[in-house]
């Protein structure tokens, strides 16, 4: 429990979601407070409401946000209005709006506010608003004060830019590759059994899914630095993270690229040499330790063991299993290479500075 809690604390993505979350109760205070005892408006309800909703990720979905939820009102006022007068307060009324207010809903430009246009529409109608014309105003400049006052807070106080939680996530992946390689290292006996390729199969998916997290992270990062008044200072561009998630989804799909050729290999019954399989097993171990001690200048030597192995294996009599052979050292071989390109991962974690390539002198 107690590990579990400083790994939180030292976690990028818990303070950027820590800090919004403040942002976001801040932000719908200060606009209840504003609507209500600086303007002294009558319902000053949705000046915190309009205020949470726009409170976003980053700064441009804000602007981009608070513009829709404006509209989205007016829209809504108007759709009240016009349903309210024409077939007034009752259920035809109602439905009427409830129609309009669907069906324009699904306009491309205001989708992502449908539910403020039924909503409000909704509100205006049921307290009769449209009776009184200062109330139907109260309801826009209700609106506006929170839309303004959540902008506001989104942008003076810490604006979010993501670049270092997307960072800290990716620093998690490369380790959790060397704990699937020790496993599935693990799994390779002579009696290996095709239904253990469940497991080692779900953990690299496991993988696949914290690295998809990590390009939504990424998307949020670049978008964050549009409209944004702070700027990126001593860290490495975001060009360098997509080559990084793009080297570990190749690593992944390797891994599972072999994991299944054993699998095949065992289902068909095919009986691996022991000095074969003793040598990819202690080569998959070195790997994973070398993730594990983030350790780069050891990566060089597991390729070179790979290569003596095929040139091994090319002059040696191994029958119908050179197929198989071949296909796991290409895998293994493709697993390595790639994690030799990443950043050590102490250098990808925050307050770190900007990264070297590991093997930039070498290219």
């Amino acid at each position: 429990m107690r590990n579990a809690a400083r790994r939180a604390w030292g976690d990028a993505l818990f303070w950027v979601d820590l800090v919004q979350s403040a942002k976001t109760v801040l932000a719908g205070v200060l606009a209840w407070w504003v609507a209500r005892d600086v303007l002294g408006l009558q319902q000053p309800f949705l000046a915190p409401w309009s205020a949470i909703l726009v409170v976003h990720a980053t700064v441009y979905r804000t602007f981009a946000r608070g513009a829709q939820q404006v509209a989205a009102t007016m829209l809504a006022v108007v759709l009240a209005s016009l349903a309210g007068h024409a077939f007034g307060l009752g259920v035809i009324g109602m439905a009427v709006l409830l129609v309009a207010a669907v069906v324009l809903g699904r306009l491309r430009w205001v989708r992502d506010e449908a539910t403020t246009i039924v909503t409000t529409g909704v509100v205006v109608l049921a307290t009769n608003s449209i009776a009184e014309s200062t109330l139907l105003w109260s309801r826009l400049v209700d609106t506006t004060t929170g839309i303004v006052v959540g902008l506001l807070v989104n942008v003076v106080v810490w604006p979010p830019l993501r670049d270092r939680a997307a960072w800290a996530e990716a620093a998690k992946v490369p380790g959790q590759i060397g704990e699937a390689l020790a496993e599935i290292a693990d799994q390779l006996s002579p009696d290996f059994d095709a239904d253990q390729s469940d497991r080692l199969l779900t953990l690299l998916r496991k993988i696949d899914t914290r690295i998809d997290q990590c390009w939504g992270l990424l998307r949020q990062a670049q978008e964050g630095s549009r409209f944004n008044p702070r700027r990126r200072k001593g860290w490495s561009p975001l060009a360098d993270l997509v080559d990084v998630l793009h080297r570990l989804e190749h690593v992944v799909a390797d891994a599972q690229s072999l994991v299944r050729t054993v699998v095949i290999s065992a289902s068909q019954g095919n009986t691996w040499q022991d000095a074969f399989r003793a040598q990819l097993v202690d080569i998959m171990c070195e790997v994973a330790r070398v993730v594990d001690d983030d350790d780069p200048e050891r990566f060089a030597p597991a390729l070179a063991r790979l290569r003596e192995t095929a040139a091994t294996l090319s002059t040696g009599d191994i029958g119908e299993s050179w197929q198989e052979y071949g296909g796991v050292i290409i895998n293994l071989r493709n697993v390595v290479d790639a994690l030799s390109y990443l950043p050590p991962t102490s250098q990808m974690r925050p307050l770190t500075g900007p990264h070297v390539p590991r093997r930039t002198a070498a290219r």
